[in-house]
């Protein structure tokens, strides 16, 4: 009687079964981290975007600002360019444009009296304009006694040679909120930028 004999499986075929195995498992590990690198690089890309497009619309508003000059109706113009500006990005929400009256070109809205003008608006020194509630309609502005723009008046700034001129300061603060929701950011930017008033001979 002849002796049977069992049919082994070969060992290599054993061997790349469990190696797939294992890349399976690999790549089900290292699949979530892949992708929250990818959509991290996304949002901080986004972030920094928001960011740029921040400084960049408040130096064009500062310029904008110093070529107005005393114009009833500057802050209302700036105002507009500064919107039209920051509406390039989903991400951000603008929450306030300060337009102050700046001592000189390194003046900030982080020290000394400017520093109330983050809560609204004071007399002689700054309008501050909060994000939905500013308003696109010509006719509210002109310094009366109801208009936003009363507190520092555009037409009582200076722009005489002889005077000197003022110094005009821009303050914009927005909010960007992440996009994708995988990984949660929302973070408030800021900047400003001072410039002087072109000045006009008299």
């Amino acid at each position: 009687m002849r002796a049977r004999h069992r049919r082994q499986k070969p060992v290599n075929s054993m061997r790349r079964r469990s190696e797939r195995g294992s890349v399976v498992v690999e790549s089900a590990l290292a699949l979530p981290l892949f992708l929250l690198l990818i959509f991290g690089t996304m949002e901080f890309g986004l972030a920094f975007r928001t960011y740029l497009t921040l400084t960049n619309t408040t130096r064009d508003a500062a310029r904008f600002a110093a070529t107005l000059g005393r114009d009833a109706d500057a802050d209302y113009q700036v105002l507009n360019e500064a919107i039209a500006n920051l509406g390039g990005y989903r991400a951000g929400t603008l929450q306030k444009i300060v337009i102050f009256k700046a001592t000189g070109p390194s003046s900030t809205t982080s020290t000394g009296s400017l520093a109330a003008c983050l809560g609204g608006s004071v007399a002689g020194l700054c309008n501050t304009y909060i994000g939905g509630s500013i308003s696109t309609n010509p006719a509210d502005y002109g310094c009366n006694y109801t208009s936003p723009d009363r507190f520092w008046c555009p037409a009582g700034r200076k722009v005489a040679v002889s005077d000197p001129p003022d110094y005009v300061g821009i303050y914009i603060e927005v909010r960007h909120t992440g996009l994708t929701g995988v990984i949660g950011m929302t973070r408030t930017f800021t900047d400003e930028f001072v410039m002087r008033l072109e000045p006009v001979r008299s």
